[in-house]
């Protein structure tokens, strides 16, 4: 028997992409669910087809940077399922910062989702669980953690502040029998990652990454890395290379200054 058969997991982000995989691997698996994003929409879809399968459900509509709403909707999630297992902060988003056409309040609404998002379901998560020594906390990074993409900086940066964020917590949390498990996908099929113009090397497929996701959930793994081609990589640079051969790699340059009365930004 699967080891989340008959527990309570929250997923924040849960309309979509790899919120909505991995809710289906955790029905298949036995999991009762509480689903929680912006969409009602597609929360209904998704609910109604996980519960036709079998599967015990509950659904709320909240926005993660909605810090009031964001408690009563896990509070009313809670009570449906008659408690808390695992919460999973899923709810994240990124769009390239491209200078020329730089906007402010990008970077901010950026880290109050991916970030905030995640520390307000901890604050939530975390007194339930230390007042009953067991509770087990996941969060969606990204391998962008590890290094600053170009024209990526918040989003970079928000999953960095994530990544080092649960380590820590993992550490603390250990003695007081609270799992933490990090979660650093690569590429994966998404709403995130349709409208990208760039390669996208490994990319996988989303139910795939659920699987993988739902695994480490099952074995209370710390820090997870995929798919392992990004793994190595990430040995291999990130950990070994200088930050200026890094930067030079990326093609960090700075701007060449142009002669005034160009026209050019």
């Amino acid at each position: 028997m699967s080891s989340v058969a008959d527990k309570s997991v929250l997923i924040t982000g849960a309309s979509s992409g790899i919120g909505a995989y991995l809710a289906r691997e955790l029905a298949r698996r036995g999991a009762r669910l509480g689903l929680l994003a912006r969409r009602e929409d597609r929360l209904r879809e998704l609910a109604d087809e996980l519960e036709n399968g079998g599967a015990t459900v509950a659904w709320a509509t909240a926005d993660v940077t909605d810090g009031e709403g964001l408690a009563h909707a896990l509070d009313d999630l809670d009570a449906d399922l008659g408690g808390t297992d695992v919460v999973v902060a899923n709810a994240g988003y990124g769009v390239p910062e491209v200078p020329r056409r730089f906007e402010p309040g990008v970077a901010i609404a950026m880290y109050d989702v991916n970030l905030f998002g995640m520390l307000r379901v901890i604050d939530w998560a975390l007194p339930r669980f230390l007042a009953e020594g067991s509770g087990h906390i996941v969060g969606i990074s990204s391998v962008a953690s590890f290094f600053g993409i170009p024209r990526n900086a918040s989003y970079s940066g928000s999953k960095a502040a994530m990544r080092v964020h649960l380590q820590s917590l993992r550490m603390s949390l250990a003695p007081h029998g609270i799992a933490v498990t990090t979660i650093c996908p690569g590429f994966v099929k998404s709403e995130l990652t349709a409208p990208a113009k760039f390669p996208m090397p490994f990319l996988w497929e989303t139910d795939r990454a659920a699987r993988l996701i739902a695994d480490a959930i099952e074995k209370r793994r710390g820090e997870v890395v995929f798919p392992w081609q990004m793994r190595w990589l990430k040995q291999l640079f990130v950990r070994a290379m200088p930050v200026a051969a890094l930067e030079w790699l990326a093609e960090v340059r700075p701007a060449k200054k142009r002669p005034e009365g160009s026209g050019q930004a």
